[in-house]
């Protein structure tokens, strides 16, 4: 048996979010259907976070895995961490250990999905760069 808590979950953009759910409650990477789905339930109601947790920790592939979800008093988020890095990294981690036995759907998938977070970091990175020069100019 493997307990998750929901609450600490609940935090991240939609992209993080999805992620996040995938490799904490399901061990692995998720698969473009998957991810498009979810992605797409939060694009149009955004406060479904909770129900989406709970679809995806009751999931025949979640219930064999032994996941076993759990929510925190109030059933909110977590109070705020001081850097995702974290959890980044441990994300890391696991798509580099799992990567010698993935098929080469799931290994393009996972690569199409670090290439647009990556892009999406150097547009922030972008920003926040042009945001200071404006003020510092």
């Amino acid at each position: 048996m493997r307990e998750v808590i929901g609450n600490e979950l609940l935090d991240g953009s939609d992209h993080e979010f999805v992620v996040n759910l995938y490799t904490v409650i399901l061990n692995r990477w998720p698969d473009e259907e998957g991810y498009r789905h979810h992605l797409g339930k939060l694009e149009s109601r955004p406060d479904s976070r909770r129900q989406i947790i709970e679809e995806i920790a009751g999931s025949p592939e979640a219930r064999n895995l032994g996941v076993v979800l759990r929510w925190t008093e109030g059933g909110g988020p977590a109070p705020a961490r001081a850097s995702a890095g974290g959890d980044i990294a441990a994300a890391l981690a696991a798509l580099r250990e799992a990567a010698p036995s993935m098929d080469p759907a799931a290994l393009a998938e996972a690569q199409r999905l670090l290439a647009e977070t990556l892009a999406a970091l150097a547009a922030q990175q972008a920003r926040a760069i042009e945001a200071l020069a404006t003020r510092q100019g």
